[in-house]
């Protein structure tokens, strides 16, 4: 990870233009697949990625008689920025000198209102009392040039180093399975020892996935 540094960050502190790039970073991560959400139609709400641009010239981005739109504004994206990394939040970003190329946090939250807010149920299956603070790992991404270097995991771990200083149990994650399995699918499930407590319609292919820190402790201590 030649260049690479990693250092906390929080919108409420941190400079402007570290900020920008940031929502730059994201909306170009998510737009790659497998997420593929860089344009949709506003009337349909179909959606598609960067690895569609040639389709979508062919279209004029046009669909349903209206102009395509971003997937991720980025008003939508400084808003969630704001109300997801409160101060009690942990948030790391991966620089190349000066340039943002990869972002990754999450925060604590009572596991009722997770549930609440993903739309889903998935204590029981991890016997999680509802009334219980977890770990939510939220958002996680590398921009396509820096995958496979290292950079999510090293994230990760500070991450959850945070998680650990709060000494909280049940870690959470929403990611996607399906039609394409994105890289932290894989990486929690074959790596980390997770396991698939819920999941969303089958057209949706996003799943929640959880883990015990008190069973399974070595997946994550090990690389601390």
């Amino acid at each position: 990870m030649k260049n690479i540094s990693f250092i906390s960050f929080s919108p409420f502190t941190s400079d402007l233009e570290l900020t920008a790039q940031l929502v730059d970073c994201y909306r170009e991560v998510f737009a790659d697949s497998p997420w593929n959400e860089w344009l949709k139609c506003p009337v349909c709400q179909e959606y598609w990625g960067l690895k569609d641009r040639s389709f979508l010239a062919s279209i004029r981005f046009c669909h349903c008689g209206q102009s395509l739109v971003d997937f991720w504004s980025r008003t939508e994206v400084i808003s969630d920025l704001y109300h997801e990394i409160t101060p009690e939040s942990s948030c790391w970003l991966a620089l190349d000198n000066q340039t943002v190329v990869g972002f990754c946090w999450g925060y604590s939250i009572l596991a009722n209102i997770l549930e609440d807010k993903l739309g889903i149920t998935f204590c029981d299956n991890l016997n999680i009392p509802r009334d219980n603070l977890i770990a939510y790992q939220d958002e996680i991404g590398v921009l396509a040039p820096y995958r496979k270097r290292h950079i999510a995991r090293a994230m990760f771990f500070k991450r959850q180093e945070d998680f650990f200083e709060q000494r909280l149990r049940f870690c959470i994650v929403r990611t996607r399975r399906s039609p394409e399995p994105s890289a932290t699918f894989l990486w929690y499930t074959q790596k980390l020892g997770y396991e698939i407590l819920a999941a969303y319609p089958e057209e949706d292919g996003r799943v929640i996935l959880g883990l015990d820190l008190l069973k399974q402790p070595l997946a994550i201590c090990s690389s601390l």
